[in-house]
């Protein structure tokens, strides 16, 4: 899970007092410093959460917009064909997690756990009574539909299901859809690019102008 810093207005625990609001990546960092998605004047390697995939700052395009009743200019674009990213520091990132455009993230391996606090400002250590309980019918239900834990194959157990040791077991219907979905994305990033670099909203609905984001 991913989550910059300051999105939760209400948190009042002091987790770092140290910690400034200001932005070590500057506008004027920036190709366009009235552009708060536009990448960064010295280039650097990034990577897109739409594809996945990693490139050099200095190949993010400029997709104009024209005719837009707000004045909308563009989007900032992922080089890498067919890809629907745009905009550095909101669909794109530098790889380097010491880059000034990434302060204020922070990943975490797990789901954070909601904390209970008593009214001293202690936390409140769990009691148990969440544990996971097997006679409980919600986790009967869990277990019928994904199965018991003592049937799941783990290295090793291969020969329950016939196969040789280090070999994979067979897709299940869902990973194979999964598989075939994403090898089909793979492929339109592979394809020539069919973006286009003028986009005429003229005729493109009124989104109102309290949207931040224009997507």
């Amino acid at each position: 899970m991913t989550e910059r810093a300051g999105d939760a207005e209400d948190d009042d625990i002091p987790f770092d007092e140290d910690v400034s609001d200001e932005d070590p990546f500057h506008p004027e960092d920036r190709v366009d410093p009235d552009d708060q998605m536009s990448p960064p004047k010295v280039p650097c390697e990034c990577y897109c959460l739409h594809c996945n995939r990693t490139f050099m700052s200095d190949g993010i395009w400029f997709q104009q917009v024209i005719n837009d009743r707000n004045g909308f200019k563009g989007f900032w674009m992922c080089p890498t064909p067919n890809c629907g990213g745009a905009g550095f520091t909101f669909d794109i990132f530098p790889t380097d997690p010491n880059h000034p455009a990434n302060a204020g993230w922070h990943s975490f391996d797990d789901e954070e756990e909601e904390l209970e606090f008593d009214e001293e400002g202690n936390v409140i250590e769990p009691t148990g009574e969440d544990e996971y309980d097997p006679d409980e019918s919600k986790y009967k239900a869990l277990d019928e539909e994904m199965g018991a834990a003592e049937d799941d194959i783990i290295e090793g157990d291969e020969w329950k299901l016939g196969l040789s040791p280090g070999q994979p077991p067979p897709e299940t219907d869902m990973q194979r859809q999964a598989r075939l979905e994403w090898e089909e994305e793979q492929k339109r990033y592979d394809q020539p690019d069919e973006r286009p670099r003028i986009l005429d909203w003229k005729d493109k609905e009124d989104r109102g102008r309290d949207d931040d984001i224009p997507f």
